[in-house]
Parts: structure tokens; sequence; C-alpha cells
């Protein structure tokens, strides 16, 4: 058994997505070595969505986006009690670690706090037009990241 300075430090990104699971299932079949990683899995719960409802020139009621906050919330535990549920399959040892804001930027933050050495993250294959629109965590974790990070294509 190798001692607490020797350990991987592994953090898998999940968002409750498939292409997240196969990530984890992938790293369980071809890195996972139960006695020398220590895993951590990343789910990152983004409120931005919650707060952009109305505009200046038909404002929202705060009820709305209370009930939308509430709902992303119920929806953050379902996803890590199945979180949960998968590395109990896979007999993974680890702690599910939760993080609010903008998914990349929460990554390379919480990383960089527990002294993680190797991130796991799935991509979802968007093309460039959609990537250039709406983003990807997967690219910006990439570009930001000062560790080795593994991006797992479904």
């Amino acid at each position: 058994m190798a001692n607490k300075e020797n350990k991987r430090k592994i953090m898998i990104a999940m968002d409750g997505s498939e292409y997240s699971e196969g990530a984890l299932k992938w790293f369980v079949q071809h890195l996972y070595k139960k006695d020398e990683d220590e895993v951590i899995v990343i789910h990152v719960t983004d409120h931005r969505q919650s707060g952009s409802y109305g505009s200046n020139w038909m404002p929202v009621d705060p009820t709305t986006v209370h009930l939308a906050y509430k709902e992303e919330e119920e929806k953050a535990k379902t996803i890590i009690k199945k979180i949960d549920a998968i590395m109990m399959d896979a007999g993974v040892q680890g702690n599910v670690v939760r993080a609010h804001g903008h998914p990349g930027e929460q990554i390379i933050q919480k990383s960089e706090e527990l002294g993680v050495t190797m991130i796991i993250i799935a991509c979802r294959g968007l093309g460039t037009i959609r990537r250039t629109i709406m983003g990807s965590v997967s690219d910006y974790v990439v570009h930001h990241s000062s560790i080795p990070v593994i991006v797992c294509r479904h």
C-alpha cells in the first residue's frame, strides 16, 4: 500500500451526463490503482442561468428565480447520489466535492486548492461553431490547468 505522500490525487469532473459517466468508467478500466489513488469527483452547479430570467423591460418575479435555483439544487443532489452509486459499483474509493459557479473555473480552482495531480474530464464533441459560441468546459480546463488533463471522448 502506498503512503499518503506517494498517492496520485486524481480529480474527475462529472456533470451527470453519460459522457462524464463514461470518463469515470474509462478511468476505472485504464488507470485506477485502488491502493495508489486518491479520487476526488467534482460536480459543479452553475446557477448563472437561475438569475438570467427577465430583463429591464420585463422584470421577473423573484419567486421564479428562487424556484429555478431550488430545482437546480435538487438536480445536483440527484446527480451526486448517482455518482456515489457509480463509484460504489466500480469499487472506487473517493470523495465527491461540490462547487458552485462557472464549471471550468471551479474545476481549476478546486484542483489547485486540493493539490490534485491529474484531472479527467469528458468531452461532448461539440462542433467548432457551438464551442465558439457556448464555450467548452473541457477546453477551458485544458487551457488553464497547470497539471495534466485527460479528456475522454465519447
